[in-house]
This record gives C-alpha cells, sequence and structure tokens, in this order.
C-alpha cells in the first residue's frame, strides 16, 4: 500500500514537473511587450453610453505610437422636447510618444478629430432633419498596461479646441432652438477626449 501511494505521487510529480517544464518553454515563445508593435482595442464601458469604438496602433520605432480609431454614436431620443432621432460617426487620428520606448508606456500626444451627427425630428408638426460637423484637435496623455499574453488595458484623456456648426433643411427660429437645446444637453458634443479600452497587443 506504501509503495502504491509512492508510485502515484512519483507519477504525480512527474506530470507536474512535466506540465511546468512545457509551460516554461511555451511562454519562452511568447513576445515580450517590448517587441509588440501592433495593439487592437475596443471600449467597452462606452456601450453603456450608446458610444461603439475601436482603434488600432501602429509603434514606430518603439515610441511613436500612430493610432487609427473609428466611433460609432447611437443618441437616444429624449435629449430634447423635439424627440430627435440621431446618430453620429467620428475618425480620429491621433499620435503618441511612449516614454518606455515600448507598448507597456505612459505616453503624451495629440489627436484630430472628424464627427458628424445626423438627425431627424418633429416640431409643430414639422418634421426636419439636420446635420452637425465638428472638427477638433487637442492634446491627451495616459498609460497603457501590456501583458506578456498580449492582454492590453489602455486608458487616456485629452481636450482641445473644435469648430462645429449645423445645417438643417427647415432654417427657423424653433428648428434652430431645438437643435442649439440637442447640442447643449448632448454631454458628448465637445473637443474631449477619452479612452478606456480593452484589447490584445502583438
Amino acid at each position: 500500500m506504501k509503495s502504491q501511494r509512492n508510485v502515484i505521487l512519483y507519477l504525480f510529480a512527474i506530470v507536474v514537473s512535466t506540465f511546468t517544464f512545457a509551460q516554461e518553454k511555451e511562454d519562452l515563445k511568447l513576445k515580450s511587450p517590448s517587441e509588440f508593435k501592433h495593439s487592437i482595442s475596443a471600449c467597452p464601458v462606452a456601450v453603456a453610453f450608446g458610444i461603439y469604438s475601436v482603434n488600432y496602433e501602429f509603434l514606430h520605432q518603439k515610441k511613436h505610437g500612430f493610432v487609427v480609431r473609428f466611433d460609432y454614436e447611437a443618441i437616444p431620443k429624449t435629449y430634447t422636447e423635439a424627440r430627435i432621432e440621431s446618430s453620429g460617426y467620428s475618425f480620429i487620428l491621433n499620435y503618441r510618444y511612449h516614454f518606455n520606448k515600448q507598448m507597456n508606456s505612459y505616453f503624451a500626444g495629440a489627436y484630430g478629430r472628424y464627427r458628424q451627427f445626423n438627425g431627424e425630428g418633429k416640431i409643430n408638426e414639422t418634421n426636419f432633419d439636420f446635420t452637425m460637423p465638428d472638427v477638433s484637435f487637442g492634446i491627451n496623455a495616459g498609460k497603457k498596461w501590456v501583458w506578456n499574453s498580449g492582454f492590453t488595458l489602455t486608458f487616456a484623456l485629452g481636450y482641445g479646441f473644435s469648430n462645429e456648426d449645423w445645417n438643417s433643411n427647415l432654417n427657423t427660429q424653433d428648428v434652430n432652438e431645438m437643435i442649439r437645446d440637442f447640442r447643449s444637453d448632448y454631454d458628448f458634443i465637445d473637443p474631449f477626449y477619452g479612452e478606456f479600452s480593452i484589447g490584445y497587443s502583438f
């Protein structure tokens, strides 16, 4: 009985040792975060606000990050009395300087964004629609955490200035007031830049 128990323990030790060795060997094949040049991320928190965001970053010479980002915004109709049905999309180009000369680093940089909102509503039994283009430029800073597995977290904040306007098929005072209310009530129409994303680097 004792010898049988020893055999079982011995076999168990061999299995554990083999697994550990195989795992260590597999880990050696994994790239270090300092070697990663590409990163793809999405922002799950933004979905709670009706915003769907995905971005891609390419790291050049270990310190120059070039980011392309696309956002889509589905906006609730309850923001104004006109119950405007609207949505928006944006394209963002972002430059980041990585201080640690790798993806896993603090960074600072600048961004440019083109965004457009399209909406339609009804006031005094009259239907109207509008477009609201917006061009923003600003600076931002943040931190990207990257693990050996490639799992990535990114947090960034930024602000700047914007040049926005709107065009409506009905250029009346009532319609313009409704659009202006929509503009002031919707919190995400400003040059603020934010990111809290989860992704994969390789």
